[in-house]
């Protein structure tokens, strides 16, 4: 074997052009796709985030009714006393320590009408302090002050707290202080009409916050919708995103053990919709096209590889006839394919990671492309560097070589060493 690997690497070197070539191509490949696997990666893991944060959380406990409607988001199928169901998955530790937080929420999508402007808005109801890790408006507003919970009176009128976003309160001329009403059908299938005032606008830079949303105390949402104290989803951020399946069924198990919890069910992210779970199914696409990208740059291996078996049939002939086996001759030619593409893949993901080094730390802003798009990502997308990632390239690089160097490799091994020498 280790005359064969000697006997390989020689014959790289005897046409060094040649063999620069295919290094070059395989290295020009895999440096493209370690770059786009940062990219993609970097885009996945801000529209998860955003995602899961803004919509879905890692998992969302709710009852099985309103997840067969949840695109409609009816109030009426909702999660009776969401305090002691938290308390209850909380009572077991194993789960515990896997989570960072558990919120209620309240979402409810409206008509907005203000001094003859028509918006369609989605209103979200949270805890007011928990949703400073969870939407963060927080650290978004721009004008007026966050949620504090309080009831205003004005003239003999309640109003409950609002704070809306840049692009809504533009389209609809809001300022802080302006005050509206909306018409609401609540959980008990009665028209109500809360009154508003605005508290705050925020701007995040992500559009489907700052032009759709607006937020109220998760209080106010229960009030206002009569829930008798009930929630739509109870949300449960992870600290593995990654594990969402797996203590999502774990939860699940545990709901099933106490009759009065038998109607709710847990779904992680991926199985809840949205863009997370898009964007978990594209991936799938991208391996594909990572592959299709390595299989075009080691191509050209194939035809270098054919060219040396045609130029070397004389020295074919020769081995063979000095007692070198079919299978042998099939080895040092695969061997040289591999040792070509794994030198090509490796500096390929090399000089691909130092490209990623700057873009994971810079990135680059998208803010002019974005911002009329309604997606859960920020402006400015950084690159990651996965070493999983890093690594799988090479290897997909080298295998994809070795497979390719396979075809010129098989006719050098079917060679007859007579025909060999005398057809040179």
């Amino acid at each position: 074997m280790s005359t064969l690997i000697k006997m390989a690497f020689r014959n790289i070197k005897r046409n060094k052009r040649r063999s620069l070539l295919a290094i070059i191509s395989v290295g020009l490949s895999i440096m493209l796709v370690v770059v786009l696997q940062g990219l993609v990666d970097g885009l996945v893991e801000n529209i998860i985030k955003n995602s899961t944060k803004n919509e879905t959380g890692h998992i969302r406990i709710m009852s099985a009714e309103y997840f067969k409607n949840i695109n409609y988001m009816p109030v009426q199928h909702i999660v009776y006393n969401p305090e002691e169901v938290i308390k209850f998955i909380e009572s077991d530790p194993k789960l515990k320590e896997k989570i960072t937080l558990i919120t209620e929420r309240i979402k409810f999508p409206v008509l907005l009408q203000y001094s003859g402007n028509n918006k369609t808005a989605l209103g979200v109801g949270g805890d007011i302090e928990k949703e400073k890790l969870m939407l963060m408006l927080d650290k978004s507003i721009i004008e007026g002050k966050y949620l504090s919970g309080k009831v205003i009176e004005k003239g003999g009128k309640k109003y409950r707290e609002v704070i809306i976003g840049k692009k809504m309160a533009d389209i609809m001329g809001l300022k802080v202080g302006d005050n509206f009403s909306l018409m609401l059908s609540g959980a008990d299938l009665g028209i109500h009409i809360p009154r508003f005032y605005v508290a705050g606008i925020f701007q995040t830079g992500l559009n489907m916050l700052d032009e759709n949303i607006f937020m109220i105390s998760i209080e106010d949402a229960k009030e206002v919708l009569k829930t008798s104290g009930g929630v739509q989803e109870i949300l449960i951020m992870l600290k593995r995103y990654k594990e969402a399946s797996r203590v999502a069924n774990a939860i699940d198990s545990k709901l099933k053990e106490k009759e009065e919890y038998s109607y709710l069910t847990a779904v992680d992210w991926k199985s809840a919709g949205g863009f997370a779970s898009m964007m978990d199914q594209a991936m799938k696409i991208y391996n594909t096209m990572y592959f299709v990208i390595t299989l075009l740059g080691a191509f050209i291996i194939t035809n270098i590889m054919m060219m040396i078996v045609l130029e070397r049939r004389r020295e074919i002939g020769i081995l063979k006839s000095m007692g070198l086996k079919k299978r042998e001759i099939l080895l040092l030619f695969t061997l040289e394919g591999l040792i070509l593409g794994g030198i090509g893949s490796i500096s390929g993901a090399f000089l691909g990671t130092i490209i990623n080094i700057p873009l994971s730390i810079y990135g680059l802003d998208f803010s002019s492309s974005m911002s009329n798009m309604n997606f859960p990502m920020d402006n400015i997308v950084k690159w990651m560097i996965n070493v999983s990632s890093i690594i799988t390239a090479m290897v997909l690089g080298i295998i994809v070589s070795a497979i390719m160097s396979l075809i010129p490799s098989r006719h050098a091994a079917k060679m007859k060493a007579v025909d060999a020498i005398r057809s040179v």
